[in-house]
């Protein structure tokens, strides 16, 4: 067997390249720019989008950010080490029983492209998950359209289950 001997400023170089760095903060409402690039990237999924410079002439899109957050919510944003937003996921109130299915809050969460295949949607739930059972959250809720099966596979491994179906979408449930 042959073994590749690197220098260690060779392999950590990368390795960093591989598996980026990233830095996790609260998401803050000065970050809604961002929020709405995200749920614009969450929402071509299910094959259902908005026009991202007037989202709030689209309620049902609008209500993932408008004044977020607000008491009981939410979200951690993922920035690489040079600043540059990556990704974000967020739990949102809605009223009890605007989806069937399980109450308690919505998970939103989306990659910027250039970020994606990187582990970084799995390293931003572990990260809402804390935050959220800091605020005494025991289970979440989230919608995903029933044709995405990679999302389906990928909430599946995390320890979602599916509650109900709406419309084209599969309700899951989770404990945290």
């Amino acid at each position: 067997m042959y073994l590749l001997r690197l220098k260690p400023i060779v392999y950590n170089t990368l390795w960093k390249i591989l598996i980026m760095d990233f830095r996790f903060r609260l998401i803050t409402a000065e970050d809604r720019p961002f929020m709405v690039q995200m749920l614009y990237e969450a929402t071509i999924a299910s094959e259902q989008t908005f026009d991202i410079d007037n989202i709030e002439n689209f309620p049902h899109s609008y209500a993932y950010i408008e004044n977020f957050p607000e008491a009981g919510e939410v979200g951690i944003i993922a920035e690489s080490t040079d600043g540059t937003p990556a990704g974000a996921a967020w739990l949102r109130n809605f009223p009890e029983g605007d989806k069937p299915g399980i109450s308690g809050p919505e998970l939103t969460i989306a990659i910027a492209p250039s970020y994606r295949r990187q582990r970084l949607a799995k390293r931003i739930m572990a990260q809402l998950y804390q935050a959220a059972n800091a605020l005494n959250i025991k289970t979440l809720k989230l919608g995903v359209y029933q044709k995405n099966v990679p999302a389906l596979a990928f909430y599946k491994n995390d320890g979602w289950e599916p509650d109900v179906i709406f419309g084209d979408y599969v309700m899951m449930k989770r404990a945290i």
